[in-house]
């Protein structure tokens, strides 16, 4: 498969003063005037843009951030010190980062119309760049708020020391700009320069659309848009026939099958919603907008996905940097679809006996569950012979890799990438955007607007269905307010681990609610979390600051 080959260290620059007769050009640096000839100068230009995607696997960190996970190395991430609210302008969550690409998007939208190349292909490459810093202003905006609104290249970095434009123009900025060239995308791409999969396509840039109306509250546009990609031929990912391998974990100690069936359903929706994310297939229907990853069969290689070492315990190679929490776990439904009432956590703390085999009362929490909670979690007792023969998950407490939690994800780790052995070099691509989200904006968006109906209960069931799961009961869940709750849980477990539940708790105002001090199994702190008001928004770091003195009645603004 063709992937588009991310370059994150071209520079170009200008030069200019030169009083000599002679123009030398530089041999380390790409000058303006010697760049922008060819089809082939745009095309490298516009990897450059992409580069932006590289390492999406990053927006993990986000669920740390957030109450599904907990992030035990400050050094990696912000994460640990925005879910313990120590946040001030020594913290930049991603701000000077997002300019960088925001000034790459400015100048090669500002150059390319030098270029000699192909007519159709220029407005496509345009509609890709456009896209790409609509995605990145909607990021800035909804991290930071109020931002410089910066639509052209410059030369001097005092040009970027302007006031902030309001959100709601940012905003706005970003929805024109992705109408305004949708139409100029394709709906796939072939394979093969400059056609590789990977890029912007018509069904990313509704995707992108979908997500921003969503948040921003504009329920009925977000449900046109995402009618727009369901239309589109996406669909969710289905495992139809069972391998050997994929029946090598026993689960009949945890699942009571009523029958044959039962027990085959469940085995696919176990393997179907697991395998989605593995290297053997990736570029699936259900991928809308991936960042693409390849082996390069060395430590820390550039072009590898860290999560098999980062999510992973240090018994299959990891370092154990992101685990789930307790509340996460205990908010997969039961397997009938209903709500899990966990026991105390005194109660947990007993049942497991920690340094020791969990008793099988603790077992009994994980019995008859969600199947996507098997799929996910790695907790004390659980097997995973697909990985290794004879694997069982143990845990001990926190300690040289170890989990502070009690629990590490399995979710996003291919048993293919584990065997290499190799940190950061993970092949699988990361799902940015997945037609599972857009399925569950639609039910949120659809729900907001007009309450329950059965377009809303067919996109809820689709995901369910999927995972072996049991259709939404239509019959209890008969009001707006009732099946908001099922929309919100249910994104909560669909898209664990994906980073979305750092702003679904901001944009739903249900922060103060969850962000609370997390204990482990045994009921020990591991993270005293507080909550202010003003973490909506995160501040502007002091570096941007003291280039940009305009920005400091907006920092004051957000109470920093």
């Amino acid at each position: 498969m063709k992937k588009i080959i991310y370059i994150s260290l071209v520079a170009f620059t200008v030069l200019g003063g030169c009083k000599k007769s002679i123009d030398f050009v530089p041999q380390d640096k790409l000058s303006a005037g010697t760049f922008w000839k060819s089809q082939n100068d745009v095309q490298l230009a516009l990897n450059g843009c992409y580069s932006a995607l590289a390492n999406a696997f990053n927006y993990a960190y986000d669920d740390g951030a957030a109450d599904n996970a907990y992030c035990q190395y400050p050094w990696e991430s912000t994460a640990s010190r925005v879910s313990a609210g120590n946040i001030d302008a020594t913290l930049d969550v991603g701000y000077n980062s997002r300019y960088i690409f925001i000034r790459r998007y400015n100048y090669f939208l500002d150059n390319i119309g030098k270029a000699t190349m192909d007519e159709t292909l220029r407005k496509r490459f345009i509609a890709e760049v456009r896209v790409l810093r609509a995605f990145t202003y909607y990021e800035l905006a909804h991290l930071f708020g109020a931002v410089p609104l910066l639509k052209n290249a410059y030369t001097d970095p005092e040009e970027t020391a302007v006031a902030t434009a309001p959100v709601t123009e940012v905003i706005q900025f970003a929805i024109d700009e992705i109408k305004a060239v949708e139409a100029d995308l394709p709906a796939s791409y072939n394979g093969g320069a400059p056609n590789q999969t990977g890029r912007i396509t018509n069904g990313a840039a509704w995707a992108i659309l979908t997500r921003i109306q969503l948040e921003y509250g504009k329920y009925p546009d977000a449900v046109a848009s995402a009618q727009k990609v369901m239309g589109a031929g996406y669909q969710l990912f289905r495992k139809t026939a069972l391998t050997v391998n994929d029946t090598k974990d026993d689960y009949s100690t945890l699942v009571t099958f009523a029958d044959d069936d039962a027990k085959q359903k469940f085995y696919k929706g176990l393997a179907s919603y697991q395998q989605q994310f593995w290297t053997a297939n990736e570029g699936n229907k259900e991928a809308i907008l991936v960042s693409q990853n390849i082996q390069e069969n060395q430590s820390y290689a550039p072009f590898g996905n860290g999560l098999r070492t980062l999510l992973a315990p240090p018994n299959i190679g990891g370092w154990g940097s992101i685990t789930p929490i307790q509340s996460l776990v205990d908010a997969y439904w039961k397997s009938d679809g209903t709500s899990f009432i966990p026991p105390t956590p005194e109660q947990r703390a007993i049942d497991f006996n920690i340094n020791k085999t969990p008793s099988a009362n603790y077992i009994n929490e994980f019995k008859n569950r969600d199947t996507r909670l098997y799929a996910s979690v790695l907790f004390p007792g659980a097997t995973w012979n697909e990985y290794k023969d004879g694997y069982t998950y143990t845990w001990a407490g926190p300690g040289g890799g170890e989990s502070f939690t009690g629990y590490n994800f399995k979710k996003y780790l291919d048993p293919i990438s584990l065997v290499s052995g190799l940190e950061y070099d993970a092949p699988q691509d990361y799902s940015i955007i997945r037609y599972a989200e857009i399925l569950l904006a639609y039910a949120e968006a659809k729900n907001e607007v007009s309450g329950p109906d059965a377009t809303i209960f067919a996109a809820l069931d689709d995901i369910r269905d999927r995972a072996g799961m049991p259709p939404v009961n239509q019959v209890v869940n008969n009001t707006k307010e009732k099946l908001r709750e099922v929309i919100r849980n249910e994104r909560r477990i669909e898209l664990a681990g994906e980073g979305q539940r750092y702003f679904d708790i901001r944009r739903w105002n249900i922060a103060a609610n969850v962000m609370k001090t997390t204990k482990d199994i045994a009921n020990v702190i591991v993270q005293e979390r507080i909550w202010d008001p003003k973490f909506m928004l995160m501040p502007f770091p002091q570096t941007a600051l003291d280039r940009n003195t305009n920005l400091k009645a907006a920092q004051t603004a957000k109470g920093y």
